[in-house]
C-alpha cells in the first residue's frame, strides 16, 4: 500500500490486512510442518526454519535500505510487494497432483 499512496489511513489498513495475513500464514505453516515432520525431527526442522526466516531479516533490511538510498522509498515498497506476491503466483499455478507429490497416470 505505501507504494501506491501516502494516505496514512490506507497505509494503516494495508498494514492491518498484512499483519492479519501473516498471523494466519504462521498458524497454517507451523501446523503443516508439525503434521508432516516426524516427532524426533521437529526441533531440528523448526530451528532450521527459524534460522532461515529470522537470520535473513538483517540482510533484507540492509538491502532495503540500500535500495531506498538508490531509488527511493516508494520503489522499495513496490519491489517488496512484487517479491511477496511471487510465491502466491507460483502456488496458484501448481495443481493438486504437484502439491501431493503424485503424478497423474497416463493412458
Amino acid at each position: 500500500m505505501p507504494a501506491l499512496t501516502s494516505n496514512p489511513f490506507l497505509v494503516g489498513a494495508g498494514f492491518l490486512v498484512g499483519g492479519a495475513s501473516i498471523a494466519v500464514w504462521n498458524v497454517i505453516t507451523v501446523s503443516l510442518r508439525q503434521r508432516v515432520t516426524p516427532d524426533g525431527l521437529l526441533g531440528r526442522v523448526n530451528s532450521a526454519y527459524r534460522l532461515v526466516a529470522w537470520g535473513t531479516m538483517p540482510l533484507g533490511a540492509a538491502l532495503g535500505g540500500l535500495l531506498a538510498e538508490l531509488v527511493g522509498l516508494r520503489a522499495v515498497f513496490a519491489v517488496m510487494a512484487s517479491l511477496m506476491a511471487a510465491p502466491l503466483v507460483v502456488l496458484v499455478c501448481l495443481d493438486e497432483a504437484a502439491l501431493n507429490g503424485t503424478r497423474p497416470e497416463r493412458s
